[in-house]
């Protein structure tokens, strides 16, 4: 029985080995060895010897280049409702993402912006809060205002 075993080890391991073997070099041989320095050189040359040459009359434009403003990274801001990202592009706020705390819920109206002020409500049982976020200084500010009903 155990030399059973010992055949089947010795069978699998010569089988692995073989199996990597063919893996290793291809399985029609050898076809997938490193390029030596020389053939490198002569594949550059070729590729260069089958571009057409560059007329010396050939126009040289160059695009307009325009200043863009980058927005102000994204901030993120905690409330007891919940957490939301922001960011300001001057002074305009847009909410990226919000994430209500645990046992709150978005309810209904969000205004994302862009715009002056951007706002939300979680809301929480008979607990409502209003988160409203503005820009100041470039950067997201949040205002809430809690509603126990």
């Amino acid at each position: 029985m155990a030399s059973g075993w010992l055949l089947a080890a010795v069978a699998t391991a010569a089988i692995g080995t073989v199996a990597l073997d063919i893996v290793g070099s291809g399985i029609l041989g050898p076809q997938n060895q490193p390029l030596t320095e020389a053939d490198v050189n002569q594949a550059l040359a070729s590729a260069r010897a089958a571009q057409p040459p560059v007329s010396s009359t050939t126009p040289v434009t160059t695009a307009p280049t325009t200043t863009t403003t980058t927005p102000a990274s994204p901030h993120g801001l905690n409330t007891p409702g919940g957490s939301l990202v922001a960011a300001c592009d001057g002074d305009q706020v847009t909410l990226l993402s919000w994430s209500p705390a645990q046992g709150f819920r978005t309810d209904g109206g969000v205004a994302r912006g862009p715009a002056p002020t951007a706002s939300i409500k979680f809301k929480s049982g008979k607990t409502e809060i209003r988160v409203t976020v503005s820009c100041r200084n470039g950067e997201p500010v949040a205002d809430t205002a809690t509603d126990d009903h």
